[in-house]
């Protein structure tokens, strides 16, 4: 019975992340960009190595720790709504075109990656 709320929590969690995660989306605009020298924490965790940016999307570290829910006693992390939420931001992550899931990207500065690009946003 308790894995009923797993589709509700599913749900919820991608169309949380659908609203939040799209660049030209009005709540991450008003996101803050945290970031210092190679490192940007907030609203994406991007690292700046060897001239190449590095960028770990959502639904890769919500696998990981959806994952190791499975296996470690993580706290919140043990609730069925949790995992729900988790499933549905990979859910998200994974319908996102192929173009978008990159996770490495050469010689782009940061600033380049943050800003929106225009002429690719109507593709």
């Amino acid at each position: 019975m308790e894995y009923l709320s797993l589709i509700p929590a599913t749900a919820l969690g991608y169309l949380t992340l659908r609203v939040t995660t799209h660049p030209t989306a009005r709540i991450r605009r008003k996101m803050p960009n945290i970031k210092t020298g190679r490192v940007q924490i907030f609203p994406v965790l991007r690292f700046k190595i060897f001239g190449r940016v590095i960028h770990l999307h959502h639904w890769v570290s919500f696998s990981i720790i959806l994952g190791l829910s499975f296996f470690i006693s993580l706290g919140i992390v043990d609730y069925i709504v949790t995992k729900g939420i988790l499933l549905g931001g990979i859910i998200h992550g994974l319908t996102v075109p192929s173009q978008h899931r990159k996770i490495i990207y050469k010689n782009f500065s940061l600033e380049k990656l943050i800003a929106l690009d225009k002429n690719t946003s109507r593709d």
